[in-house]
């Protein structure tokens, strides 16, 4: 074995089941593919300052447990795999015209708990992929917030409003926006940063999820 096999050992590793005995293919082996449900759907977020609403997977079981384990059980490292889903979708459902990338941001002190933004680790690699700038720590969340996924659809409005600030409006003037985050619940988030991005002088936001729990 050699020493980059020593300090790297990922070569034809899984990382979803760690297993290095099937075919692997962007992080992900032939099983775990087959767990998988692509959806490739367009949602509609009832605003017409949202260009395009797009998730990749259908929010399965499977799924479900790998998305807690990377945002709450320290897989960051999960971000690969993930992204690579997110771009077959960013293909398969022509996302292009794009001049930049963002990401949803949590609020500082959680990130600090967390040690990373699961938003920002997806957007990243995108980025790297379609060879596209991102904007890093100028959308931001300045207001500690309770969790989503513990209110309902009226609270989770309350809950968000004036929790988001930019910090360089010139970053998105003039520009063709992807708004990446992991998960749409009831779409109240992507609303919120998408209708400030625009209100600053953005030509377009699409926003695209791993995948949604929104009924």
């Amino acid at each position: 074995m050699g020493i980059k096999n020593l300090l790297f050992p990922t070569k034809n590793l899984c990382y979803l089941c760690k297993d290095r005995n099937g075919v692997v293919v962007d992080f992900i082996c032939n099983e775990c593919r087959e767990r998988l449900v692509f959806s490739n759907k367009e949602v509609d977020l009832d605003t017409d300052l949202i260009h395009r609403t797009i998730y990749c997977l259908s929010y399965n079981k499977y799924l479900k447990e790998i998305v807690h384990d990377f945002k709450f059980n320290d897989k960051s490292y999960l971000y690969k795999p993930l992204a690579e889903l997110m771009f077959i979708t960013i293909k398969n459902k022509e996302i292009k015209d794009i001049d930049l990338i963002a990401y949803i941001p949590i609020h500082r002190k959680k990130e600090a708990i967390r040690g990373y933004n699961q938003s920002e680790l997806l957007a990243s690699y995108i980025g790297e992929v379609l060879y596209l700038p991102i904007s890093r720590n100028n959308l931001i969340k300045y207001k500690w917030t309770k969790e989503q996924n513990t209110l309902n659809r009226s609270e989770r409005l309350k809950n968000l409003k004036d929790s988001f600030t930019i910090r360089n409006p010139n970053e998105f003037i003039n520009k063709r926006i992807l708004l990446i985050d992991d998960l749409i619940t009831t779409g109240s988030t992507f609303k919120e940063c998408a209708n400030l991005i625009m209100e600053i002088g953005a030509k377009s936001v699409t926003c695209l999820a791993l995948s949604s729990s929104k009924s």
